[in-house]
């Protein structure tokens, strides 16, 4: 098993602290978040490599990280060849482009750069070996009902995914799907198909709507932490419940 860890946006929100540095180097409890990201998929039973992409603006510093081992696993760093916002690929996009640099030889994972979780990778595993289906990891999020800044996922009763929305105006069900994926071999031509039909290639979600239409997906709960990093605001109740001072450096 691979995992490709999403790491070339640009992180706009976050300026300046994202001027010079890519926000996955932003550190939180003393590490960068992509450490926390990859020291977690390290535990995943099987993994042979981790695959980061990123973008010609911070691939130097995405490297430089890569060299200093945060994990025993072989870690790879791909080079989307962006150097802005206006020309990003997407995630979508980078996620195509790094299964065609490094094909996956089998089962892989998706996981953004920039979220902090503390679940046990290895049950979330073991639920997909046995459906043998893309398996979307899913929380709770609780909202008042109409639009939601959210995807929209319902399932049923066995956890098969019946509907995936990106961001609806008019929300039913209580589930959304986080930017961790666990997908099967085949996924990967799929997003090919996906991409030569030229489907939206920016967030993950829109992937998934599509998916969805095309082949079994299930869901899975985590018990644990997850904390998406996109804001200030975000960043600095991170760092508090990593125990780091929100006044931190960043060196």
């Amino acid at each position: 098993m691979k995992a490709y860890v999403l790491a070339a946006g640009y992180a706009t929100r976050l300026h300046p602290l994202t001027l010079d540095r890519p926000k996955p180097l932003l550190e939180v409890g003393g590490q960068p978040i992509l450490s926390h990201v990859a020291r977690r998929l390290a535990t995943l039973e099987g993994l042979s490599e981790i695959v980061v992409v990123t973008n010609s603006r911070f691939r130097q510093a995405i490297e430089a990280w890569r060299d200093t081992r945060p994990v025993e696993v072989m870690t790879t760093v791909i080079d989307d060849g962006t150097q802005d916002e206006a020309t990003r690929l997407g995630a979508v996009g980078d996620l195509a482009l790094a299964l065609e640099c490094v094909p996956p030889e089998g089962a892989f994972v998706a996981a953004a750069g920039d979220a902090i979780f503390d679940f046990d990778l290895r049950a979330l595993q073991r639920i997909f070996e046995r459906r043998r289906h893309t398996l979307l990891v899913v929380r709770e999020a609780s909202h008042d009902g109409g639009p939601t800044p959210y995807n929209e996922v319902e399932v049923d009763a066995e956890g098969r995914v019946l509907r995936f929305r990106e961001k609806p105006p008019d929300a039913r069900s209580g589930l959304a799907a986080i930017a961790l994926y666990f997908f099967p071999a085949e996924v990967a031509s799929l997003i090919t198909r996906y991409m030569a039909e030229g489907g939206n290639p920016d967030a993950p979600g829109h992937f998934v709507v599509w998916l969805v239409e095309h082949a079994p997906a299930f869901a899975a709960r985590f018990d644990g932490r997850w904390l998406d990093i996109g804001t200030h605001e975000t960043l600095a109740v991170a760092r508090r419940l990593y125990a780091e001072p929100e006044d931190a450096p960043e060196g």
